[in-house]
């Protein structure tokens, strides 16, 4: 979808829930860093540890900037993550919410 495929209001909607979704994901990141750092106890564990951050660095930064053109992915993505949920996306036309709701069951 193109930006002219939505309101100023949706999105505001939209943006909204997408900051929500990357504020989320950074605090469920530093409650899984403070487990695992308490496991820490070889060398193997160290760089099995870097290689978890690294992987979550590179998926946050994939979705850290907001694109009209790719927010429906997106949403859907952070709804089956639990990042956000259907009631965040509330003011969205149902076109699009149907949409989300198809690409967050794969």
């Amino acid at each position: 979808m193109s930006t002219s495929d939505w309101t100023t209001e949706e999105q505001a909607v939209a943006r909204h829930a997408f900051e929500t979704g990357k504020e989320r994901s950074i605090a469920v990141l530093i409650a899984s860093l403070q487990e695992q750092s308490k496991i820490l106890d070889t060398p193997d564990s160290i760089w099995q540890f870097h290689d978890f951050l690294s992987t979550e660095r590179y998926q946050y930064e994939g979705r850290s900037d907001f694109d009209v053109n790719n927010i429906l992915f997106t949403l859907a993505d952070m709804i089956k993550q639990k990042l956000i949920s259907y009631d965040d996306l509330s003011g969205l036309d149902q076109k699009k919410m149907s949409k989300i709701k198809a690409m967050s069951m794969f």
